[in-house]
């Protein structure tokens, strides 16, 4: 039984509260900052730590004071804001109120600038949705843009979640690299039509935000599929969901591939090797020498020697036959030895020599120099574009010979179909008979189901060539 009278227990609660109010004070007394510099002196210690690991949250955002989702603000209600927030952006997307749609998706992020998906949702949102709503090339770079911007903006409030930061390296490739626009694109990302990032009077420059040091997309992709990976190495596969780890890692080593891919088709034949020497080293030496984890938490390697398999068999503790099973099957499934024999055959001189005879028979054709002649002694010379066309045949006639397994079909049979398509339009616009035997013509009558394609191709890389002779 307690010997302390009522006044004297109430004297003792009263001081173990001052006691216990110190350190309270001591921890979560707000933190001021001058110029950078903590101003706090000392206190202040899980506001610290909130600054510190971006953890904080405490910004009510940019939310009309008077709509719904401030009331629910107001009641510490922040996910139902966000969601009713959610449906007044997709409101006003269909009504087309851009500025309104972009105020309200700040609001979202200020109010839940950790949950993943937001940043994920709405920067495709609007990299791939809103673009699409414009008619201008350039208006819909704009948004293409944005989107990305968005999803950069998400990386740096959430530097542990790798998903955002290869997110950013897939937006930045897709968009600039396979879609419609890509043409267009590519060039825009680096000399911006916006004459605000022009470096001088007159000389468009890259957007400092998208593309800071002026690279080509792929490169800048590159950088970030890095950064994700090392990420990924940090942190673990948090923030990885949704993505099939291996599929995931490879972000580096396929950009590498598409850069190279673009070096013949702009006429960079000297980059061209070089460049696909860094993707193979890449595609083999780093991702393929990755550790991934399979069905019931087997690791394997894409990269393997017979003695690589034999050591993982035993760590794994499972027979050798399994590992090989386990081995090939990954294999198959992120393509692995396609993109080896790919970076591999691109290496080689020959596919130099047939990717630049396609790209002079093409740049000869839509100059106009796809016309016979005749010489000087009444006889008839074979235009500029026959010419190339008659070397690209004669090349890629000898890689199918070379790398038959690379000819069953994909690109290599696309580019002998669209070689072929050129040749033919040549002999045709010069009214002269296609002889009945040509080097491709094994692969042109083998792919018949190929040739709607090639001549898609061939017109939309043909509408703006010049007729002249």
């Amino acid at each position: 039984m307690s010997k302390l009278n009522s006044k004297q227990s109430k004297l003792a609660y009263g001081i173990g509260i001052i006691l216990l109010l110190g350190p309270i004070v001591y921890l979560g007394f707000p933190s001021s900052q001058t110029g950078g510099a903590d101003r706090s002196g000392g206190l202040g210690v899980l506001s610290q730590m909130r600054r510190d690991y971006d953890l904080g949250e405490a910004t009510l955002g940019k939310v009309d004071p008077s709509s719904a989702a401030m009331n629910l603000v107001l009641l510490g209600l922040r996910g139902p804001a966000a969601s009713v927030l959610h449906l007044k952006a997709i409101e006003y997307q269909e009504r087309k109120q851009w500025a309104k749609l972009r105020t309200t998706v700040d609001s979202i992020i200020l109010l839940q600038p950790h949950y993943v998906q937001i940043w994920k949702f709405q920067g495709w949102n609007l990299a791939y949705n809103v673009s699409r709503e414009w008619d201008k090339v350039d208006d819909r770079f704009y948004w293409v843009k944005e989107g990305i911007k968005f999803l950069i903006r998400g990386t740096e409030r959430n530097q542990s979640v790798p998903i955002l930061f290869h997110d950013v390296g897939e937006f930045t490739s897709s968009k600039m690299g396979i879609s419609d626009e890509k043409k267009f694109f590519r060039e825009f990302f680096e000399k911006d039509p916006d004459p605000k990032y022009e470096t001088a009077p007159g000389v468009a420059g890259p957007d400092p935000i998208t593309n800071p040091e002026g690279k080509d997309s792929y490169l800048v992709a590159f950088d970030w599929f890095t950064k994700a990976n090392e990420k990924d190495d940090n942190d673990g596969a948090i923030g990885v969901e949704g993505k099939t780890h291996v599929f995931f890692r490879q972000g580096p080593a396929r950009a590498l591939m598409s850069y190279a891919q673009t070096r013949a088709e702009k006429g960079l034949f000297d980059e061209h090797i070089a460049a696909f020497d860094r993707a193979y080293k890449e595609w083999m030496d780093v991702y393929g020498k990755m550790d991934f984890y399979g069905l019931y938490n087997h690791k394997y390697r894409l990269n393997s020697t017979e003695d690589e398999l034999k050591q993982l068999a035993d760590e794994n503790g499972i027979p050798l036959n399994e590992q090989r099973r386990i081995w090939a099957q990954n294999l198959d499934m992120t393509n692995f030895r396609y993109w080896r024999d790919f970076a591999d055959v691109e290496r080689d001189p020959l596919m130099l020599e047939a990717r630049k005879s396609l790209f002079l028979a093409k740049k000869a054709y839509n100059e106009g120099r796809g016309f016979d002649r005749v010489g000087a002694d009444g006889s008839l010379e074979v235009s500029d574009a026959e010419k190339f066309l008659n070397d690209a045949q004669k090349h890629w006639a000898e890689l199918e010979q070379k790398y038959p397994h690379m000819f069953y079909d994909g690109d290599y049979v696309d580019q002998c179909m669209l070689v072929v398509q050129y040749w033919l339009a040549v002999h045709q616009q010069n009214s002269r008979e296609v002889p009945k035997e040509y080097p491709l013509k094994k692969i042109w009558d083998s792919n018949e189901n190929a040739r709607p394609d090639a001549e898609r191709t061939f017109l939309m890389e043909t509408r703006n060539r010049s007729v002249g002779g």
